[in-house]
This record gives C-alpha cells, sequence and structure tokens, in this order.
C-alpha cells in the first residue's frame, strides 16, 4: 500500500500557507478589501482552485482563521469568568469588563498572527450586514455570560435598551483601541512611544467602566422615553 502520509502532509502544508497569507492580507485591508485569487497566489499556490479546495470560499476562510485563535482567546476568557463568578458571587462592572478586555489585549502581545487576527476580527465586527444574531455566535459563551451580566446590571439605572447599547458601542471601541494598537505594534520605524501594553489595557478597563456605567443624562432620558418608553 501506498501511504497516504505525504499528501496530507503537503494538503495541511498548503492550508497553513493559505491561512498566513490570508491573516496577512484580510489585516491590512480588511476582511472584504482582498480578494481569493490574491491571497491563492500570495500564498504561493499555482493551483487557483486551491483555496476553494482547502477553505470553500471566503467564509470557510475567516470561520478556519477564527479556529486558528480561539482556543487560547476562549481559555482566557473561561479563566477570568471563572475568577469573577467563583464561589457563587455576583461579579461587579469591572471585573466583567476586564473578562472582555484583557484577553484580546494579552493576545495581540503574543505576535504578529495573533495582532493580524484581532484586526480581522475587529473588521469582521463592523461590516454592516452582521446582525446581532451573527456576533453571537462568534464570541466565546463567556464572553456573552459576561456581557448579559453587565447589562443586568446596567439596566437598574437606565432603561435596558439603552445598556445593550452602551455594552455594543463600548465593546466595538475596545476591538478598534486595539486593533490600532496592533498596527503600531507592526509598523516599520514607528516614532512613536506608545505605553506599555499592559497599562493601556488597564487603562481601557477603567474608560470602559467609566462609559457604562456613566450617569443617562436629562436630554437622553427625555429622548429615550419618546422612543422606548418611560424612563
Amino acid at each position: 500500500m501506498v501511504s497516504d502520509r505525504a499528501p496530507r502532509a503537503r494538503g495541511a502544508e498548503t492550508r497553513e500557507l493559505i491561512l498566513d497569507a490570508a491573516e496577512r492580507l484580510m489585516a491590512e485591508r480588511g476582511v472584504h478589501g482582498v480578494s481569493l485569487n490574491e491571497i491563492n497566489t500570495a500564498a504561493g499556490q499555482r493551483n487557483t482552485a486551491a483555496l476553494h479546495y482547502h477553505f470553500g470560499g471566503r467564509d470557510g476562510l475567516l470561520r478556519a482563521i477564527l479556529r486558528r485563535h480561539g482556543g487560547w482567546l476562549r481559555a482566557r476568557h473561561d479563566e477570568l469568568y471563572a475568577e469573577v463568578t467563583a464561589g457563587g458571587r455576583r461579579p461587579d462592572v469591572r471585573g466583567l469588563v476586564e473578562v472582555i478586555v484583557l484577553p484580546v489585549a494579552e493576545y495581540l502581545g503574543r505576535g504578529p498572527s495573533q495582532r493580524a487576527a484581532i484586526r480581522i476580527w475587529t473588521s469582521m465586527l463592523a461590516q454592516p450586514a452582521l446582525a446581532v444574531e451573527d456576533v453571537r455566535t462568534l464570541v466565546d459563551p463567556s464572553l456573552t455570560a459576561a456581557g448579559r451580566a453587565l447589562v443586568e446590571i446596567m439596566a437598574r439605572a437606565m432603561p435596558r435598551e439603552l445598556a445593550v447599547e452602551r455594552l455594543v458601542v463600548a465593546s466595538q471601541s475596545v476591538m478598534h483601541v486595539l486593533a490600532d494598537r496592533a498596527v503600531l505594534e507592526d509598523a516599520p520605524g514607528s516614532r512613536r512611544r506608545p505605553l506599555p501594553l499592559s497599562l493601556v489595557a488597564r487603562n481601557l478597563v477603567d474608560m470602559t467602566v467609566a462609559a457604562l456605567t456613566a450617569p443617562v443624562g436629562a436630554a437622553t432620558r427625555e429622548e429615550a422615553g419618546q422612543v422606548i418608553g418611560p424612563v
């Protein structure tokens, strides 16, 4: 019998080359800013069908990138969420925000591939066609649980709809700040001297806590009462 190990090894190598090229180009130009043919060529594949053979298309390629990086992030989110809920205690806003912010900040400090993944993730979340239901399928269970707990806390002081809106905007802002930091980390010959990443992350937690817990202004309450009912 002829061993199929060699073809399997070549197939695995091809997949990794395509993923490497996709990460680099999509991070630079956005998930829809680069063609599949460009990715295929950048991966050194003469067979124009290689990407479709291994991934089926753009959606399959994006799912593969998320799987490539999701394990570490999921484990870290789970670890922090377990810490803030240990012993059955109710977590506070700061602890829940740390579950959301710190793993992403830590991950982009691990290397160029990880930073590319954060930039791609941010680009995906910015797509207008992405519905809330789609976002829920992209995030880890611990992140979903942390988000729900935050909304429950915030809804004591504001309408639930406003709480959800604040959380969505704050989460997107966190991702964009960290994606910008990822660009800065990899910028050749940068003359900027940024703060240490760990300090940036802690400051970002402080800012996010402040944004989520800021009092609802009188004008906001008045308009919210007209749009979503009595506040």
